[in-house]
């Protein structure tokens, strides 16, 4: 006795594959060309963040270094604080360096270890 279907599309179906078609390319949205800039962009997040840690550093030394240049064309009387003006920029240069650049260092080794885990 013949087995009676209960839907209309209930067929034997097969699928062919050994078809040669070739799969349509999927175009590109513009979701996907943002995903490409973020990847390339945080994947060397660090190196950027390393980068800007010099960046800030230097225009510190920099400013406080044009500032006692202009106590010390002021006045004669100013050299003292020029000098203090002037270590006090590099200790604070050397402090955003270390704090900048050892953010950029943790984000590389949180990278290298995700690498090593895969």
């Amino acid at each position: 006795m013949p087995r009676k279907k209960k839907h209309e599309y209930e067929e034997d179906l097969y699928e062919d594959i050994s078809s040669s078609s070739q799969p349509i390319p999927q175009k590109k949205t513009v979701i996907d060309y943002a995903d490409n800039y973020g990847n390339f962009i945080f994947k060397n997040i660090s190196k950027i963040i390393k980068g800007i840690a010099f960046a800030v550093a230097a225009a510190i030394i920099i400013i406080f270094a044009v500032i006692a240049f202009l106590l010390i064309k002021l006045d004669s009387f100013f050299i003292v604080i020029a000098i203090g003006l002037g270590i006090v920029g590099i200790i604070l240069a050397a402090i955003f360096l270390f704090l900048i650049y050892g953010l950029g260092h943790i984000i590389s080794q949180n990278d290298e270890i995700l690498r090593r885990m895969k």
